[in-house]
C-alpha cells in the first residue's frame, strides 16, 4: 500500500512514489483553483470554490493536494468538527471529534486512475494519527460521487445535511 509520515508541517502519503498528497500550500493556489471551479453550484454564497475561503483553509492546515510527477491532479479539504451525540433521555450532549471530508476533486483527465483513492486512504490514515476512529465526508448529489465513497467503504447516511436549504449526502467510515 502506502505509507503517512509528517515531515515538518506537511503530511505525505505516497504509493509507488507516484501519486503524493501534501499539505497544500499558498503557492498552490492556482492550480487548486483551477480544479475547485469545477466544484460550482448554482448556490447563492457557494464558496468552495472561492480563493478566500481555500487561502483561509490552507492557512488553517485543512487543505491537501495530490502531485502526480509535480502537478496537481487532485484536492481534499480535511476539517476537525465536533458532533454532539446524546446517549440516552438524562444524559448530556457529549461532543465527539470526527475529520470531515469536504471537499475531494480530481481532474477530469486523472479521474479513475487511483488519485481518489490515494487521497481517501491519505485521509484516513491522517484521521487515524489524529487519535480519531469516525471519517465523515460530504457531498451534493448533482456530483455523482456517492458510488465512489460506498465502494471505497463508506456508508451513505439516511440523514442529509443543509447548505443554505440545499441538500446534501453525508457518509461515514468507522476506522479500526
Amino acid at each position: 500500500m502506502g505509507a503517512v509520515r509528517r515531515t515538518n508541517t506537511h503530511w505525505h502519503y505516497q504509493r509507488n512514489f507516484v501519486i503524493k498528497v501534501r499539505q497544500a500550500q499558498l503557492s498552490d493556489i492556482e492550480a487548486i483553483l483551477e480544479i475547485a471551479n469545477s466544484l460550482h453550484l448554482d448556490i447563492p454564497e457557494f464558496v468552495w470554490n472561492k480563493e478566500a475561503f481555500i487561502v483561509k483553509q490552507i492557512n488553517n492546515g485543512e487543505y491537501f493536494v495530490a502531485e502526480d510527477s509535480g502537478s496537481i491532479t487532485g484536492i481534499m479539504s480535511l476539517r476537525r468538527r465536533q458532533i454532539r451525540q446524546g446517549s440516552s433521555f438524562l444524559s448530556l450532549f457529549q461532543k465527539t471529534k470526527k475529520i470531515s471530508i469536504e471537499t475531494l476533486v480530481v481532474k477530469k483527465e486523472f479521474q479513475r486512475k487511483g488519485t481518489g483513492t490515494q487521497l481517501l486512504e491519505f485521509a484516513k490514515q491522517f484521521t487515524k494519527g489524529k487519535g480519531l476512529t469516525v471519517l465523515h465526508a460530504y457531498s451534493f448529489p448533482e456530483y455523482h460521487i456517492a458510488d465512489f465513497y460506498t465502494k471505497k467503504g463508506f456508508k451513505k447516511l439516511d440523514s442529509h445535511g443543509y447548505y443554505l436549504g440545499r441538500a446534501y449526502d453525508c457518509f461515514e467510515m468507522k476506522l479500526i
